[in-house]
């Protein structure tokens, strides 16, 4: 059985009420497998400023769709060389605009291990 990727398009008011609910189950599971493993079919992924131990944006792109990562790295303590803030955005326009999805603060103990995430 081949593998069915998440469908935007899907579901449709056209189908029949299964059609429907088989299109809405099969896109919840490609939505899990994507949050579970960080891929996303159909996604590019690239890389913009900083280095290459600490790049300063990441990128995932399809068509016109953009998600955009502006990484903040740490400077002291048991962040030290670790992303402190990621602060994530949508564009739909190929990078012309921007909305603003979240910000999630990362917090480390002493030792470099993460303590806490939060998201604002």
């Amino acid at each position: 059985m081949a593998y069915t990727a998440f469908d935007g398009a899907k579901p449709t008011w056209t189908g029949t009420g299964t059609q429907f609910a088989t299109d809405v189950r099969t896109n919840l599971a490609a939505l899990r497998d994507m949050v579970a493993t960080g891929f996303a079919p159909g996604w590019n992924y690239s890389v913009s400023g900083g280095t290459a131990e600490q790049p300063a944006i990441l990128y995932l792109k399809r068509g016109t769709e953009w998600l955009r990562q502006t990484l903040t790295w740490g400077a002291t303590g048991g962040a030290d060389g670790n992303v402190t803030v990621v602060a994530v955005a949508y564009s739909a326009n190929s990078g012309g605009a921007w909305d603003t999805v979240g910000t999630c603060t990362i917090a480390y103990d002493t030792a470099g291990n993460v303590t806490s995430t939060t998201w604002s």
